[in-house]
């Protein structure tokens, strides 16, 4: 048999619900982070334009911490599924 879990076939469930879901991780680090040290090492904000991605700022932390959780368990989805489609399609259906 054939792996079916190729990168396109599953491309669009790594993009939308592991992505979306490691970004919310992502995002609950980055308000951990800033509820314990504060707004006091940013200097600015960084809510407009480029400044909304940049790590020295405010916002910026937060949003880069987002793609970096999302971009993460991507690719623990996309391996832990192409390792299960390995599996199915070698038939080992021995369990543990």
């Amino acid at each position: 048999m054939e792996n079916k879990l190729t990168l396109g076939r599953i491309f669009f469930a790594l993009l939308i619900p592991a992505f979306t879901v490691g970004m919310g991780n992502g995002s609950v680090f980055g308000a951990a982070v800033m509820c314990a040290v504060g707004r006091g090492p940013f200097e600015s904000w960084g809510g407009w334009g480029a400044e909304a991605y940049d790590p020295a700022t405010f916002s910026g932390f937060v949003d880069s911490m987002m793609l970096a959780f999302g971009l993460a368990f991507s690719v623990i989805v996309y391996l832990g599924m192409s390792r299960h489609g390995a599996l199915e399609a070698k038939g080992d259906n021995t369990g543990w």
